[in-house]
């Protein structure tokens, strides 16, 4: 067998390889989805739009849920976020009186099976803190941002019945268990460092491109 064929053979198995690395780690974790607005260290109001892409695993949700690093709680909000056909998402953050202005706090894409789905619903309809995200439910990306008095995209105050919980509110999740935020920070922190919406696609599509070249200097080489 030539050279070129060997070459073709190893990039072909080399690109399914790949597909099926990212269509599993993909589905082990619900999905892939990345946060593009509001950008990384970037300024949120108490009524901020949220947005990006994604590309979620059947049954899984995505939502979208503030995280107070000094508190070590999260405030899960209702409803889930609906993924459009183009793998766009927005949704409407509202933090209330949560964060201070100058409160330094993190952004969390969610993605959710549907026993998670559940519980997160239920902690946005008692809106109750949480200590640690539910069985069943993962933090996909991430970003940090600092609280700012306005809103920075123009969003229309929240009103007093769209107010999430106040301090005095969150304080009563502490039965919510020990905290394992620190991992997801920290895993979350590092899916958001990258600038692909979704990880791991084109990697495969250039496999694929190089795949085509070298099997049109075969044919070329034949004739």
């Amino acid at each position: 067998m030539s050279a070129y064929k060997w070459a073709i053979l190893l990039l072909v198995t080399v690109a399914l390889l790949a597909s099926a690395c990212t269509v599993a780690s993909a589905q082990s974790t619900g999905g892939v989805v990345k946060i593009s607005s509001p950008p990384k260290n970037g300024n949120a109001g108490p009524t901020e739009r949220v947005s990006g892409k994604a590309q979620l695993s059947k049954g899984y949700s995505l939502w979208i849920v503030p995280y107070d690093p000094t508190a070590g709680k999260y405030y899960p909000e209702a409803p889930s976020v609906t993924v459009g056909s183009d793998a766009s998402w927005s949704s409407r953050l509202s933090v209330g009186t949560i964060f201070g202005v100058g409160k330094t706090f993190q952004i969390y894409a969610v993605v959710a099976d549907q026993s998670a789905s559940t519980a997160l619903s239920s902690y946005a309809a008692q809106r109750t803190a949480i200590t640690k995200l539910p069985s069943g439910a993962q933090a996909a990306d991430a970003v940090t941002v600092k609280r700012v008095a306005a809103d920075v995209t123009g969003a229309p105050a929240a009103s007093p019945s769209a107010v999430p919980r106040t301090a005095s509110t969150a304080g009563s999740s502490a039965t919510a268990g020990a905290s394992s935020s620190t991992t997801n920070v920290a895993q979350a922190s590092a899916a958001a460092s990258s600038s692909n919406p979704l990880p791991g696609f084109e990697a495969v599509y250039a496999l694929g491109a190089l795949a085509a070249v070298f099997l049109a200097l075969r044919v070329t080489r034949r004739g």
